[in-house]
């Protein structure tokens, strides 16, 4: 040879242009007294070709002249460290993996901060989560045009991605934020003085027979108690002393009590009242409830909630990269590109062609904030704007993106509208990489009435 291996090694400065022989010349170092090192090389090399890699032994490499047992481990630990990092560069294709998680437990599609507020038909975090960890990198820009309370937004963050969401209901915002709060000492200490003063005011504000019904916002005197509006009004009071984030944070624990603790059957997804103010839950087991007499702690519950939330957050920022960028935005997914200029990839389960309205199904919530949206102006709302509307917002996606697409959307049995978006989204330019079809389980509510999803994912 005219050059040798190092020499050339150092003058191409790639593993990658070397040829197998002059990576072991390189590893060996030298020959034998009957082989030059570069012919010891070839005749390893050619030796392994014909040999599975983990049924070679030191014994079989000591057989060549010039190799004792300390160069035998050094080849043989060369070939292992290849095998170990050449498995973890794999990727399972995704259509491989399990995307029902049947066996999923509760605890887990609730993990971290993603318990801090119930939200109908969000997709549990494992999908954005897989989906994030085989197309992006660190540092990779994840948008979800449809953020909902925050899902996509909070796994891009844990995996090292910036992110952006954007949502019209004023509602999905303040969870989102609450649930990728930048936790500062000032803010922990704030959470804590919450907890110290709510742990030391269980019962204290009243004294019986002085117990008067306050206005929450109006018509809040049919949704809750005396007693309950009372302690409600109080944490608020409190609540208004803190720092901006902190009281969004406080807020959303409280706002994920508010059903639980007012007058509405706690067998209905939307807020309803009963009939009577003694029922039956017919989701509960049939129980009997008294809305007059039963137990509602409310400070107990809220510092269960809080102590809970505090814990979570906490978890969240440790560790975390301070340069990441997680914005959750107030904004119609039809003016995406208004909000955000780029990104890398995109995560989302849009609204269905039918729709809840989220005013009704948080109607406590939205009461108690003084929030609202915009009548008929969700997509989803109007059945007959739903794929222009859909439209719109893949040709925005389609301004921003460089990358991946996922979109999860359920089996519409009827329309077959989940095809008709699919046939929209080629249409604009994306071209499909992969279709999963997935069975859902442990739903609630009307989305019973979807058996199995699809997640979409093209490329542009």
């Amino acid at each position: 040879m005219d050059e040798k291996p190092r020499e050339k090694f150092l003058r191409v400065k790639d593993p990658r242009k070397m040829s197998t022989e002059e990576l072991f010349s390189i590893l060996l170092g030298h020959g034998s007294p009957s082989s030059n090192v570069y012919d010891l090389s070839s005749q390893i090399s050619n030796f392994l070709r014909h040999k599975p890699i983990g049924s070679i032994t030191t014994s079989d490499l000591e057989e060549f002249d010039g190799i004792g047992d300390v160069k035998a481990m050094q080849i043989l630990s060369a070939l292992e460290l290849g095998r170990r990092y050449y498995d973890r560069s794999k990727k399972p294709e995704l259509a491989e993996m399990d995307w029902d998680f049947a066996d999923l437990k509760q605890a887990d599609r609730q993990r971290g901060v993603h318990f801090f507020h119930h939200y109908t038909a969000k997709f549990i975090p494992q999908i954005p989560s897989r989906i994030i960890q085989y197309y992006a990198h660190r540092k990779s820009v994840v948008v979800d045009p449809f953020m909902g309370s925050g899902t996509t937004l909070v796994e891009a963050n844990i995996n090292g991605c910036h992110s952006f969401g954007l949502d019209t209901n004023p509602l999905a915002v303040k969870i989102s934020k609450a649930k990728t709060m930048r936790l500062t000492k000032s803010i922990l200490e704030e959470i804590d003085d919450f907890i110290f003063w709510l742990s030391n005011n269980h019962g204290v504000l009243y004294k019986p027979g002085e117990i008067s019904m306050v206005d929450l916002y109006p018509d809040s005197g049919m949704w809750f108690r005396a007693d309950v509006s009372q302690k409600i009004a109080s944490i608020l009071t409190v609540i208004k002393s803190y720092s901006p984030e902190v009281r969004n944070f406080l807020e959303v624990g409280l706002s994920n009590l508010l059903k639980g603790m007012s007058n509405a059957r706690m067998d209905s997804v939307t807020p309803t009242l009963p009939a009577s103010s003694i029922y039956i839950d017919r989701k509960h087991y049939n129980r009997e409830v008294n809305n007059i007499s039963r137990d509602i702690p409310v400070f107990r519950r809220m510092l269960s909630q809080v102590r809970r939330m505090r814990e979570a957050i906490l978890d969240f920022n440790t560790g975390k990269d301070e340069t990441l960028i997680c914005e959750p935005m107030m904004g119609d997914a039809r003016k995406l590109s208004s909000f955000v200029d780029h990104c890398d990839l995109v995560i989302t389960s849009p609204p269905y062609w039918s729709a809840q309205n989220y005013n009704n199904i948080h109607k406590l919530s939205m009461g108690l904030f003084g929030m609202e949206t915009e009548i008929d102006q969700e997509i989803g709302q109007n059945g007959k704007s739903y794929l222009d509307d859909m439209n719109f917002v893949i040709m925005e996606i389609g301004k921003i993106l460089k990358g991946h697409f996922a979109i999860v959307m359920g089996h519409d049995e009827s329309k077959l509208t989940h095809d008709k978006l699919f046939q929209l989204i080629t249409s604009n330019g994306f071209t499909p990489v992969e279709t999963i079809t997935r069975q859902i389980s442990n739903q609630v509510s009307r989305a019973k009435q979807i058996k199995n999803e699809y997640i979409y994912i093209f490329e542009k």
